[in-house]
């Protein structure tokens, strides 16, 4: 079983939870192929990333956002933002996460965990603007801002994804967003 599918799946739960406020049964899940399906096939531009919705109820999210998830990468470090290096792992997660968005017509979020560290949660500056007009309370959570040399690629702010989690509730980003179901 790969550390990249574990992950998505424990992702997947966490949504889950964050949504219906109970473990099972699964709201989200990890997509076939990690996000590859979209890759290969265009009619299946909306099945971007690498989490899906199982439920009507989760729909909107998935709608919204593609979600791509990373984990491991030791030697991936918000220090090398200052590097300039040819390789910068979060970075290139960054651009993935953009490029598949992109093509699905999403919002891109990457959610990222360093071996032995604490999952992040990042999303665009713009998108994060528009989410606290809906979530005033996310001014009050702890972030960290990256912005890229190259312009056309966005400006990203993390958060702890917990924390996101617990302060972010559904309704605020159907709100943020103008999701009307």
């Amino acid at each position: 079983m790969s550390k990249g599918g574990s992950f998505e799946r424990e992702v997947s739960k966490s949504l889950t939870k964050w949504l219906t406020g109970v473990e099972k049964p699964y709201k989200f899940w990890r997509m076939p192929g990690s996000g590859g399906l979209a890759t290969i096939h265009e009619e299946c531009r909306e099945m971007s990333g690498d989490i899906r919705s199982l439920a009507p109820e989760s729909e909107f999210f998935t709608q919204i956002f593609s979600v791509e998830c990373k984990t491991g990468y030791p030697k991936t470090s918000f220090w090398q933002h200052f590097k300039n290096l040819k390789t910068f792992g979060i970075k290139e997660f960054w651009t993935q996460a953009n490029e598949d968005a992109v093509k699905a017509g999403k919002r891109p979020l990457l959610i990222y965990r360093r071996k032995g560290k604490q999952i992040i949660l990042g999303l665009t500056r713009e998108d994060n603007v528009q989410l606290e007009r809906s979530c005033d309370l996310l001014r009050a959570l702890s972030s960290i801002t990256l912005q890229f040399e190259n312009m056309l690629l966005p400006t990203i702010v993390f958060y702890e994804f917990y924390q996101f989690l617990d302060m972010v509730k559904p309704v605020y980003i159907k709100e943020g967003f103008g999701y009307n179901e």
